[in-house]
Formats: structure tokens, C-alpha cells, sequence
């Protein structure tokens, strides 16, 4: 039996890259429990917005300060970021939106995988698509007084300052209300308390999701692995779609730590059909890790099929990347005609010449490797 290729490009156009695909530094332990950020924050909503310190501007003229009346939205990513890159669209709308009004300053770092010299390649092929600021940080100094500080680990995310200079929100730049801050805050309706309240609650919560992961890891290294599983349930429950990787994590121990995949399978099922009935996104991450990242010997396909198939409904069939996911899940399957027909709908809908050149070497190869499994 020929078998798929891991297709780590997809991934990145999933917008899967530091989730499913993502692995733990020692398999014994919980996926994201060596990750976690310091308890101790000293950012947040109603505090002054540090200065940026930049070691290159990438892209648009230079912001030596936030000048008084205007509204600035400092967004952090990466090239390698899926999510980043999907998001480009939205900002560039919402900059031209705004633009009398507000200035969008995309924030980057070096890492292994993102040079400067990546940064401003990335930004030259994509220079009308990213129609706002671009910069590169100088040594993780805005990175550290930003997301370390607001103890925030994850990219895209996005704080926006208002016209006196205080941060206003903290969160993913796709949510609606990412935008609606902003437009309030233009319009002198935004209420400043009442984030600081919201924002206080999310922090008590926090606060709480902390302990439990930390018991989590405790309960899970002294074997008491219903305890850890409980805890998962909670976190999960909690937010299902900040803390989906812990449902991912609960799956994946079950599959691989204990050994129970008929177990890991009506748990998957379960959050099909209860709190992630309606979540493409989700969904589409758990066919991904099923068919492509686990890398175990006989992977369950047809649950696979059934959350992609399923997340391409959600989506009526015109999302791009659910069509990219489910086309994999059926290259997984050798079922090559359709992983064919299905890739050939998202090179159709590539929102950009970039991503359809990559599908289109993809394309290719699910057409070589069909051709190679009917030689056999």
C-alpha cells in the first residue's frame, strides 16, 4: 500500500501550524504544558502602549511615536504562520477602512524559520496584498514588551491603542470584535471600564486555566491519567475555542499515551456532534492531525473523511482551505480521483497567485503519485 507523503506545506495553508501539527518537547507530556507563559503579567487593557522599538521598517513610512488622536493597531505574526497569512486580507480591508483614521503596524521577530531576509522577501511578493506597515523588530524587545508582558504565546495577535495612547483591546485580529473596536474607538464610543472589566474577567480565567493545566501535568506524570482527562474536559469547556488544543490533546493521549483508539474515536465523535458541531475550523484541524501529523501505523480514515466532509459543508464548499484539507484527507485514503477533483476546485478559489502556484505543485504531485499506484 503506497502511502501519502506528510504534506507539511499544507499546514501552512490550513492555518494549522502550531496546533495539531504542533508536538510536545517530551511525548510524555501534555502538549502545550512546556510552552506556558509566566503567570505574571504586567500589560494590559488600560495601560499605556510601550514604544515601539524597530530594527527595520519593512514596508510604509516609520512611526518614531503614537501621536495623540489617532488610533494605532499593533498586530504580531510571522511568515510561517498560517493563520497570519490568511489573515493579510482582512487587515489590508480594514486599514483602507480606517485609513483617515487609524494605522495598522504589522510586527515580526527573527526565529529560525523568520530572517529578515525571509521578512522582506515575503513582503516583496505579497506588496499589494499587505497594504499597510510592516516591521521587524529589534532583538524581541516590542515582542517582549507586548506579548510577554500581556502574557500572550500565540500569533496573529493584535492590540489596539486608542487616540490617548492606552491599550484598548488584546485578541485575534479575525474576530468581529477586533474590528468593532476599532470603529468605536473612531467614533469616541468606546468604553474604556468596561474592557478593563472584560478584560479583568478573561485574566480570573486565565488565572484559573493555569492551576488546571499545572494539576493537569501533575496528575498526568503521576499516571493518573482519568484525572488529567477530566481537567482537559474542564479547560476545554471553559472556552472551546481558545482551548481547542486541549480537546486535540485529549484525543491524541487516548490514540497514542494510553493506547485506547476506540476510545480517542467516540471522543472525536462526540465533539463532532456537541461543542464543535458548527466549528469548520476546528474540525478541519482534527482531519488534518488524524490523516497527516500523528504518524501512526493505521490511521482512522474514515473519521478523517467524515470531519473534513463535514467542515466542507459548513462552509457550503467555498472555503479554499477546508477543500486543500479534505483533498488531503482523500490523498490519505488513495482515493486519487477525488483528492484530484477536489484540489483543482481550491486552485480554483487561491485567494492569491502565491498560494495558487503552491496548490498547483500539489495538484501535480497527487497526479504522479496516481499515476505511480497504477503502475503497481
Amino acid at each position: 500500500m503506497r502511502v501519502h507523503r506528510t504534506v507539511v506545506g499544507v499546514a501552512v495553508v490550513l492555518g494549522l501550524t502550531g496546533w495539531a501539527a504542533a508536538q510536545p518537547a517530551d511525548p510524555d507530556l501534555p502538549v502545550g504544558i512546556e510552552a506556558d507563559v509566566t503567570d505574571i503579567l504586567t500589560l494590559g487593557v488600560g495601560d499605556k502602549a510601550p514604544p515601539l522599538v524597530i530594527a527595520e521598517w519593512v514596508k510604509g513610512e516609520p512611526i518614531k511615536a503614537f501621536e495623540p488622536g489617532r488610533v494605532y493597531v499593533i498586530e504580531f505574526w510571522a511568515t510561517w504562520c498560517g493563520p497570519c497569512i490568511a489573515g493579510i486580507p482582512h487587515l489590508a480591508a480594514v486599514q483602507k477602512r480606517f485609513k483617515d483614521d487609524a494605522d495598522i503596524i504589522s510586527i515580526t521577530r527573527e526565529d529560525p524559520n523568520n530572517s529578515l531576509e525571509t521578512v522582506r522577501a515575503f513582503v516583496a511578493a505579497r506588496d499589494k496584498e499587505m497594504a499597510y506597515r510592516v516591521a521587524f523588530d529589534e532583538m524581541s524587545y516590542t515582542w517582549q514588551a507586548y506579548m510577554d508582558a500581556a502574557g500572550q504565546d500565540g500569533i496573529p495577535t493584535a492590540f489596539i491603542i486608542d487616540k490617548q495612547g492606552r491599550l484598548s483591546w488584546i485578541g485575534h485580529p479575525a474576530v468581529d470584535e477586533f474590528e468593532e473596536t476599532i470603529e468605536a474607538i473612531v467614533r469616541d464610543e468606546f468604553n474604556l471600564e468596561a474592557a478593563q472589566r472584560k478584560r479583568a474577567e478573561a485574566a480570573e480565567l486565565a488565572g484559573r486555566i493555569a492551576k488546571m493545566k499545572t494539576e493537569l501535568h501533575e496528575a498526568w506524570e503521576n499516571g493518573d491519567h482519568e484525572r488529567a482527562f477530566s481537567l482537559a474536559d474542564e479547560i476545554v469547556e471553559s472556552d472551546p475555542q481558545a482551548y481547542s488544543q486541549w480537546a486535540w490533546w485529549k484525543f491524541e493521549s487516548l490514540m497514542l499515551g494510553i493506547d485506547k483508539p476506540e476510545r480517542a474515536t467516540e471522543y472525536v465523535r462526540s465533539l463532532m456532534t456537541g461543542v464543535y458541531a458548527q466549528d469548520a475550523d476546528i474540525l478541519m484541524r482534527f482531519a488534518y492531525g488524524i490523516a497527516d501529523s500523528l504518524g501512526i501505523e493505521d490511521p482512522d480514515l474514515d473519521l478523517a473523511l467524515e470531519l473534513a466532509e463535514r467542515a466542507v459543508t459548513l462552509t457550503f464548499g467555498q472555503d479554499f482551505q477546508k477543500l486543500v484539507g479534505l483533498s488531503m484527507v482523500r490523498m490519505a485514503r488513495q482515493d486519487y480521483d477525488e483528492a484530484i477533483a477536489v484540489m483543482e476546485r481550491a486552485v480554483a478559489m487561491a485567494p492569491d497567485e502565491g498560494t495558487k502556484s503552491y496548490l498547483k505543485n500539489e495538484l501535480e504531485f497527487f497526479k504522479m503519485e496516481q499515476e505511480m499506484a497504477e503502475d503497481e
